[in-house]
């Protein structure tokens, strides 16, 4: 409920990439992990374009993604005008020379670092209140039931259920209840602003700290973001971080506030990402309760990529899911 949220699509290097062969084994995994996530994320994109059209209630809104890196992997410099980046028809675009070297001429005046690459394509941004409960409607219409309860183990999962057979659980705790020692925290920290911009854009600085905006649809403002701090559990929100986030978003987004004081704050917002070392974990395991086999479907570790990998995860769970609903023999 505190993500942005926006499809910002992370590029992989195809193994048909001259480069691709001069990797090291880690790299080259890390590359089928991104190519893995590219299928999750496009398949996302197309439902959650989809409905932005048809249900434009759903919080979801197509609208211009820009991107300016001043570090660019060699993933990123090997794509061209009119290759698949954010998913079909996406109308992406790389940013030439010369329209590089014009961001370049306004950001030495400003004192900000010099561009190496940039580019524009559609993508869609997500007003994850509205989305949420648009999305727990849905399941409610359905006949699905909520039940809150607190859990110290997968295995009490059936209990928490009243006089219901649960034969599989699917498992998007993150972390909590399953120990899985690839799996870290990312903390994120947000700020929500009543000041509203026209596009998503994103700036990664040769530091590697990033700085973006999100405009959220249906006036929900713009999120001005963001931190990446990994293994730190403060839940609350740091007024020295708000200060620098709204300072560099001054000064990277002139055009959107041009003075702090023309801020209209509304709230900090800190999120905990669950982060997967290799990747979102997507399969099935198999738990012993009271003389059964309980399927276990996992479907977590996608950090900050909740709502970019959702629809394709989503689909893939339901494949496994729908393997287990065989009936379980008894040991």
């Amino acid at each position: 409920m505190w993500a942005g949220a926006h499809y910002r699509p992370i590029p992989h290097l195809p193994v048909s990439h001259p480069q691709y062969g001069s990797l090291t084994g880690e790299q080259q995994r890390f590359q089928s992990q991104l190519a893995n996530e590219h299928c999750l994320a496009t398949r996302t994109a197309r439902v959650m374009k989809q409905l932005a059209r048809a249900s434009p209630e759903t919080g979801i809104e197509i609208m211009p993604g820009v991107e300016y890196l001043e570090n660019p992997p060699p993933e990123n410099l090997a794509l061209k005008s009119a290759d698949v980046y954010a998913g079909d028809d996406d109308c992406f675009r790389v940013y030439t020379s010369s329209e590089v070297e014009d961001l370049n001429n306004h950001a030495a005046r400003d004192g900000r670092g010099q561009i190496k690459w940039a580019c524009e394509y559609e993508t869609y941004v997500v007003n994850v209140h509205i989305y949420c409960a648009w999305l727990l409607q849905q399941f409610l219409q359905g006949g699905g039931r909520t039940i809150q309860k607190k859990l110290s183990s997968i295995g009490e999962a059936p209990q928490a259920v009243p006089n219901a057979k649960c034969p599989i659980i699917v498992n998007c705790s993150g972390m909590g209840i399953w120990e899985d020692p690839k799996t870290k925290v990312i903390r994120g920290q947000t700020v929500l602003v009543r000041n509203h911009y026209h596009s998503t854009v994103t700036r990664q600085c040769a530091d590697g700290t990033w700085s973006f905006l999100i405009p959220r649809p249906l006036s929900g403002g713009t999120i001005v973001g963001g931190t990446k701090q990994v293994s730190d559990p403060e839940t609350r929100g740091r007024p020295e971080e708000r200060q620098k986030l709204l300072e560099n978003a001054v000064k990277h987004f002139p055009d959107f506030v041009s003075e702090l004081k023309d801020f209209d704050i509304v709230q900090d917002n800190v999120g905990r990402r669950p982060w997967r070392e290799g990747g979102m974990r997507i399969e099935t395991d198999e738990l012993k309760q009271d003389g059964m086999k309980l399927s276990v479907v996992h479907a977590y570790g996608a950090g900050g990529r909740g709502y970019e990998l959702s629809w394709g995860a989503a689909e893939q769970v339901c494949e496994l899911v729908g393997k287990c609903r065989s009936p379980q023999p008894r040991l």
